[in-house]
Order: structure tokens, then C-alpha cells, then sequence
């Protein structure tokens, strides 16, 4: 993410592409793409735990996801079953990811976001509100072309944005899109697929990571929107923008995922007593 004040010109960083491993591209089957991720504008990241090196993932999904697919039971079971493993080395033992009951039959966009609310609450850290139909359609034109979504200065006025990053994977679904930018997005010198990270202090390391976690503090809006392209869950694309005044029209809210179990049926039933709107 980065500030935006007037007219002043928005530069933007160079995307972060990462490639598959030899180790995943000597597992891959002859139908699947090779893992790739990409972020675009790195948010300060939020002291809400680190991790300082990559976790590979226990249990190892990665064939079982690509052999089954990515939205079957034992697909996201395995790979929830990762992300909490991994976790446990942030000391969140106690903070397993809950998925809403509705997970598998949400749209991808929707998966990726619930995800995203996910590990940001989890820390502590405000949600981001809802998914919007315009951010949406620049997530979907932008997994369509496999690259980071993108907005013009135009763009940031018009929506009342004053800080936006977004992030891109070509990979295994919503949940190991998640995986890899949260727990597999640092340096390696035998495994990494963050080509922007091929040192320890390179700039580009865990910079998927700090768009998700970043804190938003400041501003009173935070919205995002999120794509794919055919297939669904191949390329998925996700921008995060915060800004000021109005909260922009929704169409899929972070209250709906909570009233469906995301995150726990008490969290649910005390946000069903304490809110009323949408």
C-alpha cells in the first residue's frame, strides 16, 4: 500500500513474481501450473507476530490438492491442518482457523477474502469490511492477465482510497494461495518462490504477508476486492485499500462470513448481538 495526498503521482513498485521449486515443479502432474506469486505496493507490516523463515507445509498438501482438487473435503482439511501448524510457530495454537460453514460452496473471491479476514483477526487486527462489485471486477480483469491489480490516481479519488496494496497467486486454491503468502514468502536458498527475495534482506520479502497483515490504522474504511479466472482458484488476484468517509456499497460482507461460523459460532453469536446492520 501506498499514501496518495492530491495529485501527487502514484509509483508503483515493481511486482514480486515467484516461480515453482524444483521440488513442487518434480510433483507437479502434466495439467497443473507451476505455483507463482506476486504483490504489488508493501504495506508496513503489523507487529502482530512474525515468522522469520519459511515453514513448509506439514501435512504436505500440494498433491493430494492438485490430484483431488482444491475445494474437495480433503483438500482443505489437509491445508487448514498447514496453516495451523504453521501458526504454532507464531505461538497461535489457540487461534485455529475457522472457515464458515458455507466455505465450499462461496465463490473464490469470497473464499480468498473470508481467508484474508481470517488471518488478520486472528492477530487482533480489524477486518476488512466487505468485497466491492468494482474492486471485484479489477481483482477478476487483473487474475485474468495473471498480474497484481492496479489503480490509476483517478481511481484512488473517486473511491476515497488513501492507502491500497494487492496481491497475486497462480496456485492450488484460496487456502494454499494463503499459505504461500503468508508462511512460504521469505528467503530460502534451496526452496524459496519469491524471486524478489533472494537474499535474507531483500525488499521483496514477505511483502504478501505485510499487504495482508497491514493495520489500516488511521483510516476508517477498509474494503478489498477479489478475483479469479478460469479455471476457478488458478489465478487469484486480491486488492486491499483503505480510506476515509463512507462505507462503499457491499457486496459480500465480513458480518455474513461470522454469521455462517467463520471464526467461531460464540464470535458469531456475540456479533449477531451487537450489530444490526449489513
Amino acid at each position: 500500500m501506498r499514501r496518495t495526498s492530491g495529485l501527487a503521482a502514484l509509483v508503483l513498485a515493481t511486482a514480486l513474481v515467484a516461480v515453482a521449486t524444483p521440488s513442487q515443479r518434480a510433483s507437479a502432474d502434466t495439467n497443473r501450473l507451476p505455483i507463482r506469486i506476486a504483490s504489488l505496493l508493501h504495506l508496513q507490516p503489523s507487529r502482530v507476530g512474525s515468522v522469520r523463515s519459511n515453514i513448509q507445509p506439514s501435512p504436505d498438501y500440494f498433491s493430494v490438492c492438485a490430484a483431488r482438487g482444491r475445494n474437495t473435503p480433503t483438500c482443505i482439511k489437509l491445508v487448514v491442518e498447514a496453516i495451523d501448524r504453521a501458526r504454532s510457530h507464531e505461538h497461535m495454537k489457540k487461534h485455529a482457523l475457522v472457515l464458515p460453514r458455507n466455505y465450499r460452496r462461496l465463490s473464490v473471491a469470497r473464499q480468498t477474502f473470508v481467508i484474508t479476514n481470517l488471518e488478520r483477526v486472528d492477530r487482533g487486527l480489524r477486518p476488512f469490511k466487505g468485497l466491492t462489485a468494482p474492486l471485484n471486477h479489477l481483482s477478476n480483469v487483473a487474475a485474468g492477465l495473471r498480474i497484481d491489480p492496479s489503480m490509476r490516481v483517478s481511481t484512488l479519488r473517486a473511491l476515497g482510497i488513501g492507502e491500497w496494496g494487492s496481491i497475486w497467486a497462480e496456485d492450488l486454491g484460496p487456502l494454499a494461495a494463503d499459505y504461500d503468502w503468508m508462511y512460504n514468502d521469505g528467503y530460502s536458498a534451496t526452496s524459496g518462490i519469491n524471486i524478489a527475495c533472494q537474499t535474507p534482506t531483500a525488499s521483496g520479502c514477505w511483502g504478501h504477508r505485510n499487504n495482508i497483515l497491514y493495520s489500516g490504522k488511521g483510516y476508517s474504511v477498509l474494503s478489498a476486492g477479489a478475483g479469479t479466472s478460469k479455471p476457478a482458484g488458478a489465478s487469484i488476484a486480491e486488492v486491499l485499500v483503505c480510506g476515509y468517509g463512507r462505507a462503499p456499497k457491499y457486496v459480500y460482507t465480513w458480518r455474513s462470513a461470522l454469521l455462517h461460523g467463520a471464526n467461531g459460532h460464540q464470535i458469531a453469536a456475540r456479533f449477531r448481538r451487537t450489530h444490526h446492520g449489513g
